[in-house]
């Protein structure tokens, strides 16, 4: 009875397979890959989505904003702008019953400034594609989502933090990213 050497091209394919196979648990690749065509596509539909609000030359309007800033600010309101700043906001809990703030509380004293979601005063379309713009130039592999609108191009949802890959050796941080999503949108025509 002989005994059968394995092919060395079979030996060296499976020897290629097993090495991807333990990469790829150990350090996930393929999510890096699809995070980085990720961050192609923001950049990629970001100034196609602000020229058109741009040329829309909307600065009236109100929306609905929900976000997150990971135990610091949870912004939950109505935003109304007038001339691109912001003028009123109607904060909602969690039964939906709605309050109105005065400009003294649009901003959290401590980390209104330092935190983009803890200041109600930031919630404008513009200061809101910078905020996109700023974190592709600085920041790129910060971003995890963000959405356009189709109508008027506004910022329609966003999250960025820091991205971590997922295997075995990187594991998830599910607790780790600043996200808002705005609703509601409206154009404003009336004073």
């Amino acid at each position: 009875m002989s005994r059968r050497i394995p092919n060395s091209k079979f030996i060296i394919a499976a020897g290629i397979t097993a090495l991807l196979v333990v990469t790829e648990i150990l350090y996930d690749p393929i999510s890096s890959a699809r995070h980085h065509l990720r961050i192609a596509g923001v950049r990629a539909e970001l100034p196609q989505a602000r020229a058109e609000w741009d040329v829309a030359g909307i600065t009236d309007y109100m929306f609905e904003i929900q976000g997150n800033a990971r135990s610091i600010c949870q912004p939950s309101a109505v935003i109304e702008v007038r001339d691109n700043a912001v003028v009123k906001v109607e904060t909602k809990d969690n039964n939906d019953n709605a309050r109105l703030l005065p400009p003294e509380s649009w901003s959290d004293p401590d980390w209104g400034e330092e935190v983009f979601l803890c200041s109600y005063f930031h919630f404008t379309m513009p200061q809101i594609f910078d905020l996109v713009e700023q974190t592709l130039l600085s920041y790129p592999t910060s971003i995890m989502q963000a959405g356009f609108d189709d109508e008027h191009g506004f910022v329609s949802d966003f999250s960025f933090g820091i991205y971590v890959g997922y295997g075995l050796l990187r594991p998830r941080i599910s607790n780790c990213c600043n996200e808002f999503q705005i609703r509601n949108f409206q154009v404003l025509t009336d004073p």
